[in-house]
């Protein structure tokens, strides 16, 4: 009788294991398609005569290309910086769960056998 409980809480334990990774590949999917939505890049600052303008600086076609944001600040500048923290948040939680989903991988391919 105690093999049989040992095989239950096995199955239990890997179809647990399973809905986890499911569960972190949809929010995986969801946080991607988020950054996907902001600017690509970081931001740049120029000094020119004196004042700072920034500009989004991305690449496209093996060149690096600036896009003007707005002098320093002003409105759009402050919303460049909020989502270039947006993005660099985004992206460290996509590396965490992509991390998580490797371990719990790991884990579900320990439990054969």
């Amino acid at each position: 009788m105690v093999l049989g409980k040992w095989r239950f809480d096995y199955m239990l334990a890997k179809s647990i294991l399973k809905e986890e990774i499911l569960r972190l590949e949809y929010l995986l999917k969801r946080l991607k398609e988020e950054l996907h939505k902001l600017p690509r890049g970081s931001i740049s600052e120029k000094d020119r005569n004196g004042a700072k303008y920034y500009y989004w600086a991305s690449r496209e076609n093996e060149r690096i290309v600036f896009k003007y944001i707005g002098k320093a600040g002003s409105e759009p500048v402050f919303k460049a910086q909020e989502q270039r923290m947006e993005q660099l948040n985004l992206r460290e939680r996509i590396k965490k769960i992509q991390s998580e989903i490797r371990e719990l991988e790991k884990l579900l391919r320990g439990s054969r056998g």
